[in-house]
């Protein structure tokens, strides 16, 4: 009876660390946002598609009108199809280790058609780094760092195991966007419609 006890007591703080792990990286995601109200909006993207290049400024003109109820989050889904995507994700990577992430991320997508075409997109991105102010030798270390790999690649993963399988794909708490609106206008009803529901 004893023993028994014992291996009850046991597999109960087996299962109650189990948990415990699963829910870690959770929280950790969540605690930022754990005190606010914000809708909050995921973003599964590539630096090198036309559609997400699109998207960018109807995404920043939705967070310059309604920042105050919603929160972007953006995330890394390089596509095979596009060769430098996952270059530019670890870019971006690189540039928030410096605290520089939206100011890479933007010039990604402003000149997203010039250095997707250029002969030599990697120089190009090099460029950027050193026009927003990174310090260089930290970013070309970072650029090409197994962890930074990882940390798209962990990203990317999150996604395929959501479904996604194009981008961009929006997610509004937790529920896909499909299909993806047209416009801004299509998109500012669409959150409206979630804030009504949130407040509702």
């Amino acid at each position: 009876m004893i023993l028994r006890s014992k291996n009850i007591l046991l597999m109960a703080l087996a299962t109650l660390f189990l948990i415990s792990c699963q829910n870690s990286d959770t929280e950790a995601q969540s605690s930022a946002s754990a005190d606010s109200d914000k809708l909050i909006i995921t973003e599964y993207s590539d630096y090198q598609c036309p559609a997400c290049g699109y998207f960018h400024p109807i995404v920043e003109r939705l967070k310059q009108n309604m920042g105050d109820d919603i929160e972007f989050r953006m995330r890394y889904f390089p596509l095979n199809s596009h060769r430098y995507a996952a270059l530019a994700a670890r870019a971006a990577e690189a540039a928030r280790n410096q605290g520089k992430f939206y100011e890479m991320h933007s010039m990604l997508f402003e000149n997203q058609e010039q250095w997707s075409r250029s002969s030599n997109p990697a120089m190009a991105i090099v460029n950027y780094a050193r026009e927003i102010g990174l310090d260089m030798n930290q970013f070309t270390d970072e650029l090409n760092a197994a962890e930074t790999q990882e940390a798209v690649m962990q990203q990317r993963q999150e996604g395929v195991s959501k479904g996604v399988n194009s981008t961009p794909t929006f997610f509004i708490e937790g529920e896909k966007v499909d299909p993806l609106p047209k416009s801004y206008e299509e998109f500012e009803a669409i959150i409206q419609k979630h804030l009504e529901q949130q407040q509702g």
